[in-house]
């Protein structure tokens, strides 16, 4: 190899090599701009289509009606001896809630307990008529 070839082997790799070889040219704001329009519409998708699933998901696991408001029928209830009336549970009641209604001032664990003995179970449904003592 003659000395001229070799300065321009020399030469030719030396500009590859260079860092002027791997310089870049920045992005322009063009790009950056549709990604966060992208990520933002697959946003909005998602949300309108996940929160009505939700919805319906959370009111399977309720036992609630998805999208109708349903009441059911309140039961005859025969009022006995040392029975004063009947309450009507309402959405959102427990028998803690009726009977601070029903005694708003002091302890209200003797009239919870009463309630109890007197209509059975402590489990409630909307509509259902409780006999109050």
């Amino acid at each position: 190899m003659t000395e001229a070839t070799v300065a321009h082997v020399i030469a030719a790799r030396g500009a590859a090599l260079s860092p002027s070889a791997y310089e870049r040219t920045a992005p322009t704001v063009a790009p950056y701009q549709r990604r966060r329009l992208v990520v933002l519409f697959a946003a909005v998708v998602a949300a309108v289509l996940l929160v009505p699933a939700a919805s319906r998901a959370a009111a399977a696991f309720r036992d609630v009606p998805a999208s109708v408001s349903e009441r059911r029928p309140a039961p005859a209830l025969t009022v006995g001896p040392g029975v004063s009336g009947v309450y009507v549970v309402q959405p959102g009641d427990t028998l803690w809630s009726i009977a601070r209604r029903l005694w708003p001032q002091g302890d209200v664990r003797p009239l919870v307990h009463r309630l109890i003995a007197v209509n059975g179970d402590a489990a409630l449904e909307v509509g259902q008529r409780l006999a109050v003592p």
